[in-house]
């Protein structure tokens, strides 16, 4: 899979491939973690030998309100797949020969005429996998029939318990990054929000103290003596 970024994405090069949340399953699997800067966009390529069923899922895990733009469009141009302002998707096309290519734009709001959104960077996670998963004996290279021992049906139960294993981490790590995102950010609001609080009621508290002082405190005239 080959990555473009548009504008002047390259300056942020911390937000190439920040983490990989979970490992491939197969060689034709990919998962795969960036930061997606203010108003910019960032584009993945991937090129099919031929005809698979494909699913391309995503999900924005920090920043914002967590939305983005995704889109999917075919090698000769058509998009197949375009959702603006979304949180997560997941969408199952059928291949063909050709690069595909995977956007998302960063989600921007009209006010006025003019475009506005937040300063804070997106993380955005998404997968690319085959709708079915390939047996072991296909991914050590034998793509030709055979006849499965016992043995070799033992250890492909093993490979498929073991791949729904990874998606359950995978989907788990998605859910507490996100919790612990929200939970952050909602404790600094409430911080904040606390001191705020705090510093009016010391503010009316001064106030208070200082009007019923001044209504309590005896004010000398001035006598004006005359001969």
């Amino acid at each position: 899979m080959t990555t473009h970024y548009s504008g002047n994405l390259v300056a942020f090069a911390i937000g190439l491939l920040l983490t990989v949340l979970s490992p491939s399953v197969a060689h034709e699997s990919h998962a795969l973690t960036f930061e997606l800067p203010d108003k910019e966009q960032a584009c993945f390529y991937q090129k099919f030998e031929g005809s698979t069923r494909y699913v391309f899922s995503y999900e924005v895990i920090r920043g914002g309100n967590l939305d983005v733009d995704a889109s999917v469009e075919s090698p000769n141009g058509l998009m197949l797949h375009e959702r603006t302002k979304t949180k997560k998707g997941l969408f199952e096309f059928e291949t063909s020969y050709g690069d595909y290519k995977f956007c998302f734009r960063f989600v921007t709001v009209r006010l006025a005429g003019n475009l506005f959104s937040s300063f804070t960077h997106k993380v955005v996670y998404f997968e690319l996998r085959p709708e079915v998963h390939r047996n072991l004996a296909y991914e050590a290279g034998r793509k030709l029939p055979h006849a499965n021992t016992y043995a070799d049906e033992s250890v492909e139960n093993v490979h498929i318990a073991m791949t729904q294993v990874t998606e359950f981490q995978t989907e788990y790590r998605l859910r507490e990054f996100i919790g612990r995102y929200v939970a952050e950010n909602v404790n600094d609001r409430v911080t904040w929000w606390s001191a705020a609080q705090a510093l009016f009621i010391l503010i009316v508290g001064c106030g208070q103290v200082i009007i019923l002082k001044f209504f309590f405190t005896e004010r000398l005239g001035h006598t004006v003596v005359t001969s």
